[in-house]
């Protein structure tokens, strides 16, 4: 007997209009030599990771998978239905096909899982821009003081100069920029510079808190992820392992339709799908982190920017008021 065929005569079933139909006793056919090589790869993989919307090739049943019946590779419904293997054997082929698929499954699912948990211990928390309200104050305080101050011929200095301090306090600032023109401009710039960095600051944290919160949401998905995936799995696992081990024990019946590979492909979140969404959340978090730093500092220029152009003008506003005593 050929290594690679094995010759007998036992009912089988074809699909026809969705339904498996059983077929007049016939010989069986070498799967090796009636499919392709690359389907024949393929039929060696797991079927419980069978993806009908990324396979390459369209399975039916789980029995289309090739197994090993001791040193012949076999159709698994070859193996089972094949009359020159005992019931022992066919009983020990099975088992056996079963806890290859079984461990296969369990190590690829385990790798994913594992990166899950490796993403969320080398990213670390991620964190999202925001000012502290002490900030804030003082950047708006420092707005109204500059607005105040470089508009010192504006309809509110008009106001202001009704009174004496007010007036002094006009003479003073025109003074200033009389002697100073430039400091007029260092005002205007730090105005715009304190709007730049208020809506900078503010558009940056609306969007670095969506990005954390999205991120959380992830991280919710993914670990509630891995128990759809086991339990789906084991269930399937167990129904499959079942229903060909009892059927096996029923001697009467030894002719059962295949079990459909629907009943145990994977579901919509598969291993594949889990390392994918895994694989964006990496590069999306690198890509924030990584752009965290330049933002930040980017802000902290503004910032200081902003401090110090406001600084300018009070401390010359200072001096003008000195220069006025003496």
């Amino acid at each position: 007997m050929n290594k690679q065929q094995v010759i007998s005569k036992y009912d089988t079933y074809e699909l026809r209009e969705g339904n498996y139909v059983k077929k007049e006793a016939s010989q069986s056919i070498n799967p090796l030599t009636s499919i392709d090589s690359g389907k024949a790869t393929f039929l060696r993989g797991n079927p419980f990771l069978y993806n009908p919307q990324t396979a390459v090739y369209q399975i039916n049943s789980l029995e289309e998978y090739l197994i090993k019946a001791g040193r012949i590779e076999m159709a698994f419904g070859d193996v089972i239905r094949n009359p020159e293997f005992s019931d022992s054997k066919r009983r020990k082929y099975v088992k056996k096909a079963f806890r290859k698929w079984n461990k296969d499954y369990n190590s690829k699912k385990k790798i994913a899982f594992s990166e899950n948990d490796k993403i969320v211990e080398v990213i670390g928390e991620i964190s999202y821009l925001k000012f502290s309200w002490k900030m804030k104050i003082l950047l708006y305080f420092l707005f109204i003081f500059l607005l105040i101050v470089v508009g010192s011929s504006s309809y509110i200095w008009t106001f202001f100069a009704r009174s004496s301090v007010g007036l002094y306090f006009q003479n003073v600032l025109n003074d200033l920029y009389s002697s100073f023109a430039w400091l007029q401009i260092v005002g205007n710039l730090s105005i715009y510079i304190i709007l730049t960095s208020i809506f900078y600051a503010s558009i940056y944290s609306i969007i670095s808190k969506d990005f954390s919160k999205n991120y959380q949401l992830a991280q919710t998905y993914l670990n509630r992820s891995e128990k759809t995936i086991s339990r789906t799995y084991t269930k399937k696992f167990r129904k499959a392992r079942k229903y060909y081990l009892s059927h096996m024990r029923k001697r009467k019946n030894k002719y059962y339709p295949p079990l459909g590979i629907e009943e145990i492909q994977e579901g919509d979140m598969s291993i594949d799908i889990f390392r994918q969404i895994c694989q964006v959340l990496v590069e999306r978090s690198y890509r924030y982190k990584k752009s965290k730093p330049f933002v930040v500092g980017f802000r902290n220029v503004l910032i200081l920017l902003s401090i110090a152009g406001a600084a300018c003008l009070f401390v010359f506003l200072v001096y003008g008021m000195i220069l006025t005593i003496f």
